[in-house]
């Protein structure tokens, strides 16, 4: 694959899926893992998540906002991964948290969009590394990705 055709596949990726996996730094410097439901993305360059204020990853986030971000493709050929690398930012503003609400969500936040453990954190990639098969790339994310 060439390199036009790797960040198309890395991108039909992103766009088909619902999940990703998330990295942070916990407070000893080792990695934690996480599964979060995306709720936006702008290409590859910025994803968009909401999660509780109270949860590990935003405490480990506000001590460091170096993350990861990883997209797989297993249930069918073929199989591929995308690591995007990048910082988080921790939003709590009304413009943000209104943004990704959705119906439902008050099952979770109950107090509704101004509800304090409800969060809204934006992914943006500095660098992909994407793999299918024995095709391994790696590649910097501009803005328009």
């Amino acid at each position: 694959m060439n390199e036009n055709e790797v960040k198309a596949s890395a991108l039909e990726l992103v766009e088909r899926s619902t999940i990703a996996m998330v990295g942070t730094v916990d407070e000893d410097g080792a990695p934690r893992i996480v599964a979060m439901i995306v709720a936006e993305h702008d290409g590859m360059k910025t994803i968009w998540f909401s999660t509780n204020t109270s949860s590990e990853h935003v405490g480990q986030l506000e001590r460091d906002p170096r993350a990861c971000v990883y997209f797989a493709q297993w249930a069918q050929e073929p199989w591929r991964g995308l690591t995007l690398g990048g910082r988080m930012e921790i939003l709590r503003d009304r413009a943000s948290r209104e943004r990704l609400w959705e119906d439902g969500c008050e099952r979770y936040y109950p107090e509704g969009v101004d509800d304090p453990d409800y969060t809204v954190l934006r992914f943006t990639a500095d660098w992909a590394k994407f793999y299918q098969y024995g095709t391994k790339m790696r590649f910097e994310i501009e803005q328009t990705e």
